[in-house]
């Protein structure tokens, strides 16, 4: 299935279905999208079947797991945008299979993305030694999704003890500053660069969006250009750094809250920031004037 995320080009979802485990899920588009659909199946609405059940239902698509192997056009491919492969519901026999068509399709390269760092360790390292491996192939990119400081000290650290070519992270939607120098430090004594090669950075969208400080996504870039990790800035997401010759747009100082975000004419305290509202397509993904597009390079 083609897609809009900037940094692949397809994705494949051999399964559907997840459940929430920190903050960054709070405001799931997956979970958003999903369960809008199955309302308007349960309302008459031709759809495919899997909206039949909600979101929190893990289905398997046994139908679906050699799809990636007609596709003779390379492609990156991100390995189940409505689900988490790595999911405690989802038997090790189908992640297996999952895996054995990654291996095939090598012309292709696969993004897998999960929030259960420790479980991808685990599955993965065995599955290297059930088939002689020392770790897995530079097409098959294995990543984990943080938020804030909190998920970086929970998965980073089992990303890194995964053994594969190239691990990135996911620190989208970002709703706080991560440190990852302590991680970044540790350097791969095959290829002497750190076992981290990219970080993918994103704000949240959607109605209850929390708004993403510029100082954040400053941070992370330049940690990544201290140690040669390649950036990519996907967006800013509902809001965007106030900017004095935007008349027009809404101002507010803005800060988050349980319920998704707040604003107010008069801050109360530091945690307050300045800026516009005015959506995630009109937010765009420019940072210091351009766009951050970098990919990990492969050796």
């Amino acid at each position: 299935m083609t897609t809009s995320i900037e940094w692949t080009d397809k994705v494949w979802n051999p399964l559907t279905g997840c459940s929430k485990v920190s903050e960054g899920c709070r405001n799931c588009y997956a979970i958003t999208l999903h369960n809008r659909r199955y309302d308007a199946y349960h309302n008459g609405k031709e759809l495919p079947q899997q909206y039949a059940l909600p979101f929190n239902e893990i289905q398997l698509f046994q139908s679906r797991v050699d799809m990636p192997l007609p596709w003779r056009k390379p492609r990156k491919i991100f390995v189940n945008s409505m689900g988490d492969l790595f999911h405690e519901q989802v038997p090790g026999w189908f992640i297996k299979e999952v895996f054995d068509v990654m291996m095939k399709a090598h012309w292709h390269t696969f993004q897998v993305l999960t929030k259960r760092a420790e479980r991808m360790r685990e599955i993965v390292n065995a599955y290297l030694n059930q088939n002689n491996l020392e770790k897995l192939p530079s097409h098959v990119w294995l990543g984990v999704s943080i938020e804030n400081e909190q998920t970086n000290n929970e998965r980073v650290h089992q990303l890194v003890k995964t053994k594969a070519a190239v691990r990135f992270l996911s620190c989208e939607p970002l709703i706080g500053p991560i440190d990852l120098t302590p991680h970044f430090n540790w350097i791969e004594p095959d290829t002497g660069r750190s076992y981290l090669h990219w970080v993918i950075v994103g704000g949240e969208s959607g109605m209850n969006a929390r708004p993403l400080r510029q100082t954040w996504v400053e941070g992370l870039k330049n940690q990544c250009e201290q140690y040669g990790v390649a950036f990519f800035f996907k967006q800013w997401g509902e809001f965007f750094p106030h900017d004095d010759n935007d008349e027009d747009d809404p101002e507010f100082w803005v800060t988050d809250t349980e319920a998704g975000f707040e604003h107010t004419s008069t801050p109360s305290d530091d945690n307050y920031v300045y800026m516009n509202r005015v959506g995630r397509k009109r937010a765009g993904r420019l940072l210091d004037g351009k766009e951050w597009n970098e990919f990990p390079q492969i050796q």
